[in-house]
């Protein structure tokens, strides 16, 4: 009878651990899908980004307080994609190389800014604005940001002492 209890026992105490080993992976299981897939982008603008940029890769968001960025891969360029708090597109942008830019935007660069070095130009195709060009130039004292439209209109975003 020791025997049989010893046996009984042991099947019990077998039952009880594979009950509890069921519980753990299916309350494991249930968190992880609650959790998500935290390195997939989950930010208002979301749906938006997908159907834009379908075939995007190395993905990567960061939520700002006015904003949200999101960096990523397109056909072989970076780019960046900007969204307002409510999700709606505001633009996307890439850095380009500044001998890219049109020679008339070249020329008149040149012309204006004598002495200065163009360090940075960006591409950036606003969703309602269309397209302009920033270009960074670094003088002595002084560097600019200059926002360049498409019709050639050169004008200063912003001032920068070096």
């Amino acid at each position: 009878m020791n025997t049989l209890f010893q046996s009984l026992k042991g099947t019990i105490m077998n039952l009880r651990t594979k009950v509890s080993i069921i519980a753990f992976l299916v309350l494991f299981t249930s968190a992880a899908a609650l959790a998500g897939d935290k390195t997939a982008p989950d930010f208002r603008g979301n749906d938006n980004f997908k159907k834009s940029f379908p075939q995007a890769t190395a993905v990567s968001f960061e939520v700002k307080e006015k904003f949200t960025v999101v960096n990523f891969t397109w056909n072989n360029l970076q780019l960046q994609a900007f969204y307002d708090r409510q999700g709606n597109a505001i633009g996307t942008s890439r850095t380009i190389d500044a001998k890219s830019l049109p020679l008339s935007y070249q020329t008149n660069i040149s012309a204006q800014y004598p002495g200065y070095v163009v360090t940075e130009a960006i591409e950036f195709n606003h969703a309602v604005d269309g397209l302009n060009y920033y270009v960074t130039v670094a003088g002595k004292e002084r560097s600019y940001v200059l926002q360049i439209s498409t019709e050639g209109t050169i004008s200063v975003f912003k001032k920068m002492k070096n």
